[in-house]
């Protein structure tokens, strides 16, 4: 090689060198976090903005030893005008519409592990300039072993709500480690919106309020001396060390893909599947010449609801007939089983305007394609649809009659004093009003009280086969109550936007129709729709009614909760935390021990 030859490479050299010096260092989207534990493996999971040219795990005491991940890019996370993102101050908008966001999922299988065993762990990606981002060390373990202790964080409805990253924080300092997170729903608000997962910059995205890496700042008046205090809380490292089990939340379900429409607007537009494939049907020639069926599928998904998001982001027992999106697993001495048990939220207004729970509005009553078909339910759960026959068939398997503690997990209360309990979760029964003409004059939908899916056709059944725990969410509260069998219901939801517990002489829920032309037997305006009574906290109760007598809920804008399964002694211990004044500890309030302890 010349010396010219030399000096140019020279030159290449030195100019790669300081282009990569001003390139920022590769960092990773998140933490790694821990799904589907075997009996002897676990997948460590975790998420960066770059390819890489190598994504591995090192676990092991030196470590010593390495896995490599596969690579799969998420498909539809976007960012848009309303996204929360970078140094972005007030209103300032850096996205004019939707726009693409690239993040790459990686996922290993760390095998060979033995019972009982809690093994460090980390994770490395790789740039495509050979930097390296590394995680620091956690720790994992496989699938807990029938008689080993277990503490279980049953909680839902994240959503960025404000007192988030406040209520995992206390997780941590209450209870340490946890050895895994039943989540029932909600996770985030917009499930396309990818900052609302990562990073989210008023603090309290998905990820980094369960792995302590959140920083959101509450303003509160203490109650001490009046004083200002302003708190940043950093949320839990929890789902680094322990897997992850949600369920499916109607925030995790977006709606029609309309090219123009921005993520929230799409997210607001589902359509009954069956509507979808109706207009596909009448429209199959011209949509799809050579009959495809997964060009169908995704048409009537794009055109319906889809949960593609949530189901890219989590690896979860996927052996039913709707994959992921209902499951169940044996988790030491928990049978867990989670069931896709939610529907589109939608206004509950009659104003002229309203697309809302109880009727379209007026400039769309001749509009099919802009009905919005009520608050209908996303997947059936009645007697004799495919999950009712999947559910009744994990009740009568060795796993579920073997295992200590049945526990079934779903988004919407089963029973619960919350705003979100009404109307009854039954399929809307659409009536159209019309004149002497026949002109339509209006359409609006009931929600009979006897039809409730869960009390009329999953109740029973969880009943007769001796399920002692459900845990559910959606109303943004504590709240519990003891059937006539003795198996217990948990709604404990309440991290911020409560909406307010509704019982007798105390509230009255607002959002049940008043119109003489529904129903009215069918929506209650306190207590649990279907006259079950309420158990009051066994330690103390929290909140009190304006008359000072204790209330049965937590539901507050300044007070959050969290329960904690303990499979130690069957006990599930509820803890509250008063963000007005930080430097106090969570203070148990509420404990039960589940049948069969």
């Amino acid at each position: 090689m010349s010396s010219s030859i030399h000096a140019i490479a020279a030159l290449w050299l030195i100019a790669g060198t300081a282009l990569a010096d001003q390139t920022p260092a590769p960092t990773l989207l998140t933490d790694p976090y821990l799904q589907l534990p075997t009996s002897d493996s676990v997948r460590v999971v975790w998420l960066t903005e770059f390819p890489g040219r190598r994504h591995f795990v090192s676990f092991g005491e030196d470590p010593a030893k390495t896995v490599d991940a596969v690579t799969a890019k998420l498909s539809r996370v976007a960012e848009d005008a309303d996204s929360r993102v970078g140094e972005q101050q007030g209103d300032g908008k850096l996205f004019g519409s939707v726009t693409p966001r690239d993040v790459w999922r990686h996922e290993a299988i760390v095998a060979g592990l033995e019972s009982g065993e809690r093994v460090p762990y980390r994770v490395t990606s790789i740039a495509a300039d050979g930097r390296a981002a590394v995680s620091d060390t956690f720790t994992l373990a496989p699938l807990p072993t029938p008689g080993q202790r277990l503490r279980i964080l049953l909680t839902s409805d994240h959503q960025l709500k404000e007192m988030t990253a406040a209520n995992l924080q206390k997780v941590q300092e209450t209870v340490g480690r946890v050895d895994a997170v039943f989540f029932a729903g909600d996770l985030q608000n917009i499930p396309d919106r990818a900052s609302e997962w990562f990073d989210d910059n008023r603090g309290a995205a998905f990820f980094p309020a369960l792995q302590g890496k959140a920083s959101r700042i509450l303003e509160r008046t203490r109650e001490a001396d009046g004083a200002a205090t302003r708190t940043r809380y950093r949320g839990g490292a929890l789902i680094q060390h322990a897997p992850l089990f949600p369920v499916i939340g109607n925030h995790e379900v977006m709606g029609r893909r309309i090219p123009g429409n921005d993520l929230g607007t799409m997210f607001k537009d589902p359509r009954p599947r069956a509507v979808a494939e109706a207009d596909y049907a009448q429209h199959a020639d011209l949509l799809n010449p050579l009959a495809d069926a997964a060009l169908r599928e995704e048409w009537v998904r794009d055109n319906a609801f889809n949960t593609t998001t949530y189901e890219e982001l989590f690896t979860l027992p996927a052996d039913g007939p709707a994959g992921e999106r209902y499951y169940a697993l044996r988790f030491g001495d928990v049978y867990l089983i989670g069931l896709y048990a939610t529907r589109i939220w939608r206004t509950p207004s009659l104003a002229a305007g309203a697309r809302g729970k109880y009727r379209e509005a007026d400039s769309h009553l001749t509009r099919p394609d802009q009905w919005g078909w009520g608050e209908f339910i996303f997947e059936d759960l009645s007697k004799g649809s495919a999950q009712y026959r999947w559910l009744a068939a994990q009740l009568q398997s060795d796993a579920f009659k073997n295992a200590r503690y049945k526990v079934v997990m779903m988004h919407h209360p089963a029973h619960g004093l919350g705003a979100n309990s009404m109307p009854a979760f039954a399929d809307p029964v659409q009536i159209i009003d019309r004149d002497a003409t026949g002109r339509i004059v209006g359409i609006r939908y009931e929600y009979p009280l006897e039809n409730d899916l869960f009390v009329r056709d999953i109740e029973p059944l969880l009943e007769s086969a001796g399920v002692h725990l459900v845990h559910s969410g959606h109303s943004h509260l504590w709240n519990r109550f003891v059937g006539r069998t003795g198996m217990h219901y948990l709604e404990t939801s309440n991290v911020g936007n409560s909406y307010g517990c509704f019982v007798a002489a105390h509230k009255d829920r607002r959002n049940v129709p008043k119109d003489g032309r529904f129903a009215q037997a069918s929506y209650p305006v306190t207590g649990d729709p279907h006259g079950l009574r309420p158990v009051m906290p066994s330690e103390h109760a929290p909140m009190h009614d304006e008359a000072g007598n204790p209330l049965p809920c937590v539901g507050s804008n300044e007070l959050t909760v969290f329960s904690i399964l303990d499979t130690g002694d069957g006990s599930v211990s509820s803890y509250v935390y008063d963000t007005r004044n930080p430097s106090s500890a969570a203070r148990l309030f509420d404990r039960f021990t589940l049948d069969g302890s």
